[in-house]
């Protein structure tokens, strides 16, 4: 289950087994949500707060935990993320862009390649 922060939907999900994405931002929210027991950690809106920078910092005082950084990543932003120790990325509209509305699907088949490349 991923989830915008933590509530009762989370306790509920683990209790049944199941992985928990569970969205965090500030250090108090990464607390939490790890002894919540979440999977992993989505970190949102991850460009918006300082990008590869902010889990840097996140990353001092909670080395080890699974960060998921979602939100603005492009394939740049995706490399740095997973050269730090992000488990994962989540993708949209760096990827997408306007292919999802009929616009530039050539444009999204490099955006992809892009990302592929990052993740070999």
């Amino acid at each position: 289950m991923v989830t915008p922060g933590l509530g009762p939907g989370v306790d509920a999900a683990l209790g049944r087994g199941l992985p928990v994405l569970a969205g965090v931002l500030t250090p108090t929210d990464v607390i939490a949500a790890d002894a919540a027991g979440a999977t992993a950690l989505k970190v949102f809106p991850a460009s918006a707060v300082g990008g590869p920078a902010y889990l840097r910092a996140l990353l001092g005082p909670f080395p080890g935990l699974p960060f998921v950084p979602v939100g603005g990543v492009d394939a740049t932003a995706a490399a740095e993320y997973l050269e730090l120790g992000a488990v994962a990325v989540g993708v949209g509209s760096p990827l997408v862009g306007d292919a999802a509305d009929g616009g530039d699907l050539d444009g999204l088949r490099r955006r992809a390649g892009r990302f592929v490349a990052v993740c070999e």
